[in-house]
């Protein structure tokens, strides 16, 4: 899963995605790639695991932030006013400023509404385009597809009236939808980047406050070793690193969620998206698991940590056996059987 930060000049953007890569490079066997930063996710149910069958390795779920490069924009473009990878990813992190650092008073209100309307125009143009296309095409005596006419007509009437396409999940669902990019329809963290000494969330209208990072305070965290870091944090009164919040919440956002599989060699989470079926889950374990699917035992991670062992959630009669459509529940410990 990727995630692309965004937001308007100046918002901060390259102090947190620095606080990002800082963390990703101290950890051992990370990778080094420009603008990257492959993050595991916090999930502790990964170290309760580990206690029961004691693996040669355990290994987290993982979550890519993607920092795109400055765009030269073209004034006689509007449509390529925003990042071309914005596009690409499969979330959005809207970064809003929140901090004065010389730039004047911040209005994080008016900074956060002003790049959701650099999102809708891009996604209006976007969709207009495409309908200037396809009725050149019906001009020249082509064949259209009338439903992704229909389709893109929809998104033009939502995003005329300043609407966001998410509202509408049945219509950006549609497979002949998801290949234009638009990112008005894509899951979205915002995130409000405070003044170091502010932790309060800045009010933008939204339903839910934006996650309140302090960047520069992060970007300290992530220049230091494990035992400075829980110093640091317990001297500014911190319970928990904002980047582990910031996670959880791009994870939540983007609908997904983690299975498990266990056993001596590995205990391993892994991302679904929500609603996903047993046989398309033993696909993100090996493509043969779900070629040669036959049925699933399932356990919940809750009975396999109350009583802490596979023979003992057997014999209370708490395994499930599943088959292809059973669909899988956070926390839910795997086990396939496939014949290939």
């Amino acid at each position: 899963m990727r995630l692309a930060l965004c937001g308007m000049p100046s918002a901060g953007k390259s102090t947190l995605f620095s606080a990002l890569a800082g963390r990703r490079t101290s950890a051992a066997g990370a990778r080094q790639d420009s603008g990257l930063a492959l993050l595991n996710v916090p999930d502790e149910r990964v170290e309760a695991l580990t206690a029961i069958y004691k693996p040669k390795k355990s290994t987290h779920a993982q979550i890519t932030f993607v920092d795109p490069p400055p765009l030269a924009a073209k004034a006689d473009d509007p449509a390529a006013r925003l990042p071309v990878e914005l596009g690409q990813v499969e979330g959005l992190m809207q970064v809003v400023r929140n901090f004065d650092g010389g730039l004047g008073a911040p209005d994080a209100l008016a900074e956060y509404w002003a790049f959701v309307e650099e999102m809708l125009l891009h996604d209006l143009i976007t969709v207009e385009r495409r309908l200037e296309r396809l009725a050149g095409e019906r001009q020249r005596g082509r064949e259209v597809d009338q439903e992704e006419k229909s389709l893109l007509e929809q998104a033009q009437a939502i995003l005329a009236e300043e609407r966001l396409l998410s509202e509408e999940p049945e219509l950006t669902a549609h497979p002949k939808m998801r290949g234009f990019g638009l990112l008005t329809a894509k899951p979205r963290v915002v995130v409000a980047n405070n003044a170091e000494e502010d932790p309060e969330p800045p009010n933008l209208g939204t339903d839910s406050p934006p996650v309140v990072v302090r960047a520069g305070i992060e970007a300290e965290l992530a220049e230091l070793e494990a035992g400075e870091q829980a110093e640091f944090m317990a001297e500014l009164g911190l319970a928990e690193s904002a980047l582990d919040r910031l996670i959880k919440a791009s994870y939540e956002a983007c609908n997904l969620l983690s299975f498990f599989t266990v056993g001596g060699d590995e205990v391993r989470a892994w991302t679904i998206t929500q609603g996903t079926p047993a046989v398309k889950a033993a696909g993100e374990v090996h493509s043969d698991m779900e070629r040669g699917f036959i049925r699933a035992e399932v356990i919940r991670f809750e009975d396999l940590v109350e009583l802490g062992s596979e023979a003992a959630v057997k014999k209370a009669g708490l395994m499930k056996v599943v088959g292809k459509d059973y669909v899988l529940a956070d926390g839910d410990v795997f086990h396939v059987r496939f014949n290939v």
